[in-house]
């Protein structure tokens, strides 16, 4: 495997390429084809757009958020398993909530103990790809690459092949064009959020808590982490300490967490 690429990487590259794209704009205006030009620039800027924007349809469609007609929402986890992971497991523990961790394989690989100990707490466990890297200029062979070595060290960790649900997040969500094709030949859903927390700025447990009850609703899909994409040590605990709140808030309105699949799932009957 290439080392990841990293969020400033690929927007230095986006930016070149943006810049490729208007000099050749240019020599078309220049050349009498101002039309042409102008289009070129327009879908230039719509793929960068789109690569960079969390959802965008253009790159395939995303899920992003459930049914708003049931009282339920879910709560999802990105980066880990890692340090504050045990802390976020025992905060769903004690509130009777279930979630969604969308792991990354390096972090199973070496927090295996840690992923058996999500699933065994009914939660689901989904694939954030393996080493966190930005997708947005990757082609076929690296994300099927990223999506099979999660699901190896996943297995490795469950002792099982089917503990992983085929639900697929970017890292930042980002996408390229190989992205969404890719994930869905691989026989992944690609999953967004309906509203980010940012709890990976470490803004403080209230505040943390308080973007998550204001973004709570039936249907709502919430983005949070267990641990640093970036930086595998680093603490997660302000969103661990800020669980318990989050909960409260939302039984308050009479909304279950439900994990995704159970989300999206047609009720019985």
């Amino acid at each position: 495997m290439t080392d990841p690429m990293t969020k400033p990487q690929a927007v230095r590259r986006a930016v070149a390429a943006e810049a490729s794209v208007l000099a050749v704009a240019g020599l078309l205006a220049a050349g009498g084809r101002p039309r042409t030009a102008a289009a070129i620039v327009a879908a230039g800027g719509l793929a960068a757009w789109a690569a960079f924007t969390p959802g965008h349809p253009l790159y395939g469609r995303v899920l992003r958020h459930g049914p708003r007609d049931r009282p339920a929402a879910a709560l999802t986890f990105d980066d880990g398993p890692g340090p504050s992971t045990p802390a976020v497991l025992d905060a769903l523990a004690a509130a009777g909530v279930r979630a969604t961790f969308f792991v990354l394989g390096r972090q199973a690989r070496r927090h295996p103990d840690l992923v058996r100990r999500i699933a065994a707490g009914g939660h689901q466990i989904a694939s954030h790809g393996d080493d966190h890297g930005i997708l947005v200029w990757r082609g076929r062979a690296h994300v099927t690459e990223q999506l099979r070595r999660c699901e190896d060290a996943v297995a490795d960790a469950l002792g099982a092949a089917d503990g992983l649900s085929r639900m697929f997040r970017a890292p930042h969500g980002f996408r390229g064009p190989a992205t969404a094709t890719t994930v869905r030949a691989a026989g992944y859903r690609m999953v967004g959020w309906s509203r980010g927390v940012f709890d990976s700025a470490l803004p403080g447990v209230e505040v943390i808590a308080a973007r998550a009850a204001r973004a709570l609703g039936p249907g709502a899909i919430l983005l949070l982490h267990d641990a640093d994409g970036w930086d595998p040590g680093a603490s997660r605990d302000q969103t661990a300490q800020a669980l318990p709140a989050v909960c409260a808030a939302a039984a308050g309105r009479g909304l279950s967490l439900v994990t995704l699949d159970d989300l999206i799932a047609e009720p019985a009957g």
